[in-house]
């Protein structure tokens, strides 16, 4: 076979791959060896750029192995063979194997140094760090993260090149490179958004008019600062020892207006009257004419004189008379 022969057959040697996984026809070349028995890959990584017969098939000669079928995968990326491909392929190369069902297939991936998405937004946080970021934050990109893959014989490394940074409106602009800025293979320019964070007290279960909040009732989340409103309480002694006016929501911040002290007196209850003048203390039986809670100045009658009085409720359905 002269040069000009030679140069025509591997041409079409490396179209199999490509017209079998395109119009599906079998070819059968004039003077193919004989066949040879193989045994199919299911899976196999490889690092080269071309797809060989030996990446798919084992139990071939090494001529055989080195027979280029088409282009590999991007690096970081996986072709398919199916059954009805593989059986072409095989035909057309003549080679000792057909499928044993329609599901057997091979996964062809191409090696490859993947930087990791949290490599990325760690290197973007400890930037905007070193522009005067701080506190706490969530920070969004706007898009997909992007993917840096470079060839498996480079460091999965990333680095900043320039960054724009508004504290106003929390914006920013990273240019980034991959593996370094020594050796840019891959760029990247990456936007978003910093969100700052505010950490609020909240209940942990949901609460009814009447139960008091103590400590363990209470837990922490973080919100958007942008969120939290001026009368959102924001301490967790400002919410110990009062209840609900209504119900609250485990979760859901609470405002100023959401609780109110736990009424200790209400109207029409009977009440321990204490009176206290100088060193001596005294009590009686009274009926509240108003309900209150633990300071408040309530009406009550004396049930033994009949005599309407005032008095500071000073615990549960206690009432004390000053004289």
């Amino acid at each position: 076979m002269n040069s000009v022969s030679k140069i025509i057959d591997l041409y079409i040697r490396a179209l199999i791959l490509v017209l079998a996984l395109t119009i599906g026809v079998a070819f059968i070349f004039v003077g193919a060896r004989a066949a040879l028995a193989a045994s199919l890959k299911t899976v196999n990584v490889i690092s080269g750029d071309s797809l060989t017969l030996g990446d798919v098939f084992d139990g071939l000669s090494n001529e055989q192995a080195a027979y280029i079928l088409g282009p590999a995968p991007q690096p970081g990326q996986e072709m398919i063979l199916n059954a009805s491909t593989l059986m072409r392929v095989a035909v057309a190369l003549d080679l000792e194997w057909r499928p044993a069902t329609s599901a057997d297939q091979i996964v062809i991936r191409r090696a490859a140094s993947i930087v990791a998405e949290s490599d990325i937004r760690d290197t973007i946080i400890k930037t905007l760090k070193e522009k005067g970021l701080s506190g706490k934050f969530n920070m969004t990109i706007s898009g997909a993260p992007p993917q840096m893959i470079l060839p498996p014989d480079q460091m999965p490394s990333v680095e900043v090149l320039s960054v724009k940074f508004d504290p106003g409106s929390d914006w920013f602009e990273v240019a980034l490179v991959a593996p370094s800025a020594q050796t840019p293979i891959i760029r990247a320019n990456v936007m978003g958004r910093i969100q700052r964070l505010a950490s609020v007290p909240v209940l942990k279960s949901t609460l009814r008019n009447g139960d008091v909040i103590n400590s363990s009732d209470i837990t922490w989340i973080e919100i958007d600062e942008k969120n939290i409103q001026h009368n959102n309480i924001l301490k967790e002694k400002s919410m110990i020892g009062l209840t609900p006016r209504r119900m609250a929501v485990a979760g859901k911040p609470l405002r100023d207006n959401d609780l109110e002290r736990p009424q200790l007196v209400g109207r029409g209850d009977f009440v321990t009257l204490l009176f206290r003048s100088g060193p001596m203390l005294l009590s009686a039986k009274g009926k509240a004419l108003q309900g209150g809670a633990e300071g408040d100045i309530i009406r009550f009658v004396n049930v033994t004189s009949n005599r309407t009085l005032d008095g500071i409720i000073s615990g549960d359905h206690e009432v004390t008379v000053s004289q």
